[in-house]
């Protein structure tokens, strides 16, 4: 199993014999995923940055009530965990699920640090992605805080098209799914969303 590291927005543009020869000094694994497995367990001790080369993940946390929300869905090629690499407590927040199968390669902490020490233009991406991340993170905490079930549901269908599984997206958006479906009942009563082959969507009246 191969992985173009240079198809990452993170690796645009950087040096490849520069980075090359810092990987082949610190070689990085290569793992696969099947649906539902898990890439990396929320609490657990993060030493290494995780590319997702093919397939698709998703971040879901668990409060100590153990209550599920899922935080983001992921899609190839992207960064995993880019934020918490670096950071002080050094461990995953959330956990890490495939949501289909998918393949990852895995490059050390060290090895990285030395990469974003030497090429700039790496430097600038990595900086970016993070940013990028913590922009999504503060928009999906306004969305959770601030906005009703209805809004959010709304938001929800203009982002990502219309609700075809109401269990999943229940899990996705962190309600329970007779809570969903009564929103959506009441949406539709209101003429805000309507049903169609291609599941619940937004009325165009």
């Amino acid at each position: 199993m191969d992985c173009d590291i240079y198809s990452l927005p993170l690796f645009s543009g950087g040096d490849k014999e520069l980075i090359n020869n810092i990987l082949q000094e610190n070689p990085a694994r290569h793992r696969l995923y099947a649906k539902g497995d898990i890439i990396a367990l929320q609490g657990y001790v993060c030493k290494q940055l995780y590319l997702l080369c093919s397939g698709s993940a998703y971040a879901r946390m668990v409060s100590e009530e153990g209550k599920e929300f899922t935080l983001d869905t992921l899609s190839a090629p992207e960064v995993l965990a880019s934020a918490f690499l670096f950071s002080t407590e050094g461990i995953f927040p959330v956990t890490i699920i495939a949501a289909s199968d998918c393949s990852i390669r895995l490059i050390s902490r060290e090895a990285m640090l030395r990469i974003l020490k030497a090429d700039q233009r790496v430097m600038q991406n990595y900086l970016r992605v993070i940013s990028d991340h913590s922009m999504f993170l503060s928009n999906r905490l306004v969305e959770f805080a601030l906005q009703t079930l209805s809004s959010r549901i709304v938001s929800y269908i203009e982002s990502n098209g219309p609700i075809t599984n109401l269990q999943e997206t229940a899990f996705i958006l962190g309600v329970a799914r007779p809570s969903l479906s009564r929103a959506v009942s009441q949406l539709v009563a209101q003429g805000t969303l309507v049903k169609t082959a291609q599941g619940y969507t937004l009325s165009t009246i």
